[in-house]
């Protein structure tokens, strides 16, 4: 590499998922520009997939984080913990930190997301929280020392299943509220998230759907929400709807945004020398054929990856969003891959039963659209490949949930 390389700043937003992975791609392509990494949190990185485990008692604080505490040192990389970013200029090419200007050459932008907060009464009530990063969980769990023994989560998505079985791990009564007439809505089809639904109920987790929560009641402090006419008694609200990404200090620096950050086929903004990655992203899903803002760990990692690559002047192409979730219902793997039946029009469905999983495939055009699996996720990977690449498997379509089945063209 050159030498005007070699001397490159390049600042980073963010020190997730994509903020590591990118710090990590450049160190290894570039072993001398400079690297400032930027995060609101004083931290190390740590991995927010854990947080739920943390709070349920699975885990220990010491084994969230993903990186050694010399990770910085390691890699060269000057950080600035617990300032948040609070402006870009481009045309000064810096970013405002603390009324402090830190110039940059390339900037990645990588600041994540945060729970979605309905605009309801009682939302800035005591006792009510989202779980966006480890301050949250931190703070749910001083809550629960309090005495908290009744919870409502909001929403019965991703997210909120996983706050739902932490808390009820704990001995807490769990109700969960969703405006939809399922759990995982987004994730599986109605028959399949039954199945999902029996095993939560039999642990004691409560479910209403169908139901929107319009109001949370107390003097100061929680005491209840309110659907409809209906007032049900709680100590704590976790909210469970999903997330937002980190845009409000975009504002003024014409970086275009729609729900998150628009980029190109390269992580590149509309900003010259500005690149943005994970949670905050707006990128094409190849699957479906739109832009969306997909935020799980899979996606942000590899954005990480590519950003970098292409920060440190090594052209590499993203190839869309991965659609795939992954999560854990007491010891049932339940996986997602790909689109919903709700998503499609009239899709042609494969479906196998047994005593101890469940597989659904959709098809539609001869291509798999869809895979959901419970209790069992073997040849996962391959089916991700197949829906990822769009690849005909109309001759083969009847054998792929089959856990015995080896494709032809996976064979030595």
């Amino acid at each position: 590499m050159g030498q005007g390389l070699r001397l490159m700043h390049v600042v980073v937003i963010g020190t997730g998922g994509a903020g590591v992975s990118a710090i990590q791609t450049i160190r290894e392509l570039d072993k001398k520009c400079k690297i400032t990494a930027i995060s609101k949190e004083e931290h190390m990185p740590y991995s927010p997939c854990s947080l739920p485990y943390l709070i349920g008692g699975e885990i220990k604080k010491k084994n969230i984080f993903r990186v050694g505490s010399d990770f910085y040192e390691r890699n060269k990389v000057k950080p600035l913990l617990g300032k948040p970013v609070s402006k870009i200029a481009p045309k000064e090419k810096a970013v405002l930190v603390n009324g402090r200007k830190v110039k940059y050459d390339r900037l990645l932008v990588a600041a994540g997301s945060q729970p979605l907060r309905p605009p309801i009464p009682g939302i800035d009530l005591e006792g009510v929280f989202g779980l966006g990063n480890l301050a949250d969980a931190e703070d749910i769990l001083r809550w629960i020392k309090k005495g908290t023994k009744e919870t409502v989560v909001l929403g019965a998505g991703f997210i909120g299943i996983e706050c739902a079985i932490a808390l009820q791990r704990l001995g807490l009564e769990v109700v969960v509220f969703e405006m939809l007439d399922s759990v995982l809505p987004k994730m599986l089809d109605k028959d399949m998230s039954l199945e999902v639904q029996r095993i939560l109920e039999k642990e004691g987790i409560r479910f209403k759907l169908g139901k929107q929560v319009s109001e949370i009641v107390g003097n100061g402090k929680v005491k209840g929400v309110v659907s409809g006419k209906r007032r049900t008694s709680c100590d704590m609200v976790v909210l469970g709807i999903g997330v937002r990404p980190n845009t409000e200090f975009l504002k003024g620096s014409g970086i275009k945004t729609n729900f998150g950050i628009l980029v190109d086929d390269h992580l590149r903004t509309s900003v010259k020398d500005i690149y943005a990655a994970g949670d905050i992203v707006e990128a094409e899903d190849k699957v479906r054929g739109s832009r969306m803002v997909n935020a799980i760990w899979p996606n942000a990692v590899d954005q990480g990856k590519i950003a970098g690559h292409n920060i440190a002047g090594v052209e590499r192409q993203y190839e869309g969003l991965q659609s795939i979730n992954i999560l854990d219902v007491y010891g049932t793997p339940v996986l997602s891959i790909g689109m919903a039946s709700f998503e499609l029009k009239g899709p042609e469905v494969e479906k196998v039963k047994t005593n101890r999983s469940v597989k659904k495939m959709l098809i539609k055009d001869g291509r798999i659209a869809g895979v959901q699996m419970i209790g069992a996720i073997r040849n996962s990977g391959h089916l991700l490949s197949l829906v990822k690449k769009g690849i005909d498997v109309e001759e083969i379509r009847h054998h792929l949930l089959d856990d015995r089945y080896v494709d032809p063209a996976l064979r030595s």
